[in-house]
């Protein structure tokens, strides 16, 4: 259900999840998307100028995300659309992508948004056309681009969030996103004990997952169950429409290595399951919102747990078909052996 609210309320809240000044921190390790544009007339033309963030829960690029600019000049009927940053440098200069790259929060300058579309109408007939009746679905939110152009750390968009804040309150800047917040965390012992949940369960937990990470030599084993507030956001003018859900997702993680010979540690982050909330329920009302975090948890588990209740009856004796873990065992003991059975003796 979405719920309006005042902008500025929500702006608040929100300004405190990105600086870590409230009980809510922003989850970035679930993912995060979000669409900003200025809302511009120029030289008669309506135009639309911002950038995309998109950060998902990828297996094989954790952490990755990727932040693209986002330019619509009406022509007409249609829109001339700018939506990489090689376009945006072929069209106004590389000086001005090189600018975007280092920081995209200029795009939303107003000074500097207009110079820059006025250095891009003398040719904006070499950009993207798109119709009216995609636009709406365009400014919905934000959608992945597949180019290695424009691929950003985690780390770095948390900064380009943090920048972001001036902009959450300003009515000519249209903002849209998911985001995640954090509402609890238990280690897998921790996790098993609150909620009832056996051995067996958190090892067909892990065999549903292992196939999704078997081609990066992966072998899965959750170290951290997590409950999140996914908040779909769209910020117009001087109101805020926010819907909200409650999800369950665990974590695993694995030590990777840098080209320097540097270790680091990969976190992957999967989904269980998520509820949609029908009530709005105030961000700063802690103690009904850990109330409520945790009868969604058990309502989630106990309807994984009804669809896999013969699973669960059986012996841990299934095989497990991984074959990241064969090859690691070949390897060890040599090409002759093979994997099946339980996984005990492994944890």
């Amino acid at each position: 259900m979405v719920h309006v609210l005042s902008r500025s309320y929500y702006a608040d809240y929100l300004t405190s999840a990105i600086r870590e000044e409230s009980p809510w921190i922003l989850e970035m390790r679930a993912g995060i998307s979000l669409l900003a544009t200025r809302n511009l007339v120029i030289r008669g033309k309506p135009v639309k100028i911002g950038f995309i963030i998109y950060l998902g829960p990828s297996p094989d690029r954790p952490k990755v995300g990727r932040v693209d600019p986002l330019i619509l000049i009406r022509e007409g009927n249609e829109w001339r659309i700018v939506d990489s940053i090689w376009t945006l440098g072929r069209l106004a200069g590389g000086s001005v992508a090189s600018a975007f790259a280092q920081n995209p929060i200029i795009l939303l300058d107003e000074p500097t948004a207009i110079r820059i579309v006025e250095e891009i109408l003398p040719k904006v007939r070499g950009a993207g056309i798109t119709k009216e009746e995609f636009v709406s679905e365009l400014l919905s939110h934000a959608v992945e681009n597949t180019s290695v152009i424009g691929e950003r750390p985690s780390e770095e968009i948390r900064r380009i969030l943090t920048a972001l804040i001036p902009y959450l309150y300003e009515g000519e800047v249209d903002i849209r996103g998911k985001f995640n917040i954090l509402l609890g965390g238990w280690t897998v012992e921790e996790f098993r004990k609150q909620f009832s949940l056996g051995l067996e369960a958190i090892r067909i937990l892990e065999e549903e997952a292992q196939s999704r990470y078997d081609n990066l030599n992966q072998l899965v084993r959750i170290d951290e169950f997590i409950s999140l507030r996914e908040e779909d956001v769209s910020l117009v003018k001087e109101e805020a429409s926010i819907s909200q859900k409650i999800s369950l997702g665990w974590i695993f993680y694995s030590l990777g290595r840098r080209p320097t010979g540097e270790t680091f540690t990969k976190e992957y982050y999967n989904e269980l399951d998520k509820r949609e909330l029908e009530s709005w329920i105030d961000p700063q009302n802690v103690k009904e919102w850990k109330e409520i975090m945790l009868n969604v948890v058990k309502d989630i588990i106990r309807d994984w747990i009804s669809k896999r209740g013969d699973l669960l009856r059986e012996e841990p004796e299934v095989d497990f078909k991984s074959s990241t873990l064969d090859r690691m065992v070949r390897s060890f003991y040599g090409e002759e052996s093979k994997v099946s059975g339980s996984l005990e003796g492994f944890f």
